[in-house]
């Protein structure tokens, strides 16, 4: 009841109400079996272990596997496949520009947890110092200029791994231990994932972007097509 008093107060004076937005999951096909994929390279430096392919476009190298690393789906060196890949990453990237429902600078992702699903931008870059609790069903996407860092044991947990999206216009450091969860897209630089980080989802880099994996474990994620699905947010 009070929110309607509230928006007939502002149609009344002519202010229009703000408006939540729906984050929509970007469909996958060339996608749907990487766990892995980087652009001008991907190196492996530890006992990583993923359960999709590794794959590389439209630069050719890969290093690490199949020892110390393994590719459930084996590796892809700018094949068919891969360009395919990087090519729906591009696209996919492009999709996830989606109208914001929150906007911040920089901004510790822990200090706004609990979150309900909806599309969260910076202006500069995201970072994760502790935990950050997704509620609810529906979809995420966080939207930032710049980089995407995680500190050290530090996690995301809740929503489901196939409708959680990072579109990170720099480059993604998830440091050591950090639990994550989701489709993490970046545009350029050096991405890593450092010692013992567990990602459950998938790892991309665009075309000017490198890879680096440390003894990590990379799930999938396991998902039906698609990301599947829109947030809660109307």
């Amino acid at each position: 009841m009070k929110t309607g008093f509230i928006a007939l107060a502002l149609a009344i004076l002519g202010v229009a109400a703000p408006t939540a937005h729906a984050g929509t999951s970007p469909t996958l096909s060339a996608l749907t079996g990487y766990s892995v994929l980087g652009g001008a390279g991907v190196t492996c430096i530890g006992a990583t272990t993923t359960n999709g392919a590794v794959g590389v476009s439209p630069g050719a190298s890969i290093t690490g596997f199949p020892v110390p690393c393994t590719a459930g789906g084996g590796t892809q060196s700018n094949n068919a496949s891969a360009i395919a890949a990087q090519a729906e990453a591009l696209t996919t990237f492009g999709t996830l520009n989606q109208p914001c429902d929150q906007n911040y600078g920089a901004q510790d992702l822990t200090l706004l947890s609990p979150l309900a699903p909806g599309v969260y931008c910076s202006t500069s870059s995201f970072s994760l110092s502790g935990n950050l609790t997704l509620t609810g069903t529906g979809v995420w996407i966080f939207k930032t200029v710049s980089t995407l860092i995680t500190s050290p044991g530090s996690s995301v947990t809740g929503g489901d791994p196939c409708n959680i999206w990072w579109r990170v216009g720099s480059s993604t450091t998830l440091d050591t231990t950090t639990s994550f969860r989701g489709t993490i897209i970046s545009q350029n630089g050096v991405n890593a994932i450092n010692t013992g980080a567990i990602l459950d989802g998938r790892f991309l880099a665009l075309s000017a972007g490198t890879v680096t994996l440390d003894d990590n474990t990379i799930s999938g994620p396991l998902c039906s097509g698609s990301g599947g699905g829109t947030s809660g947010s109307t």
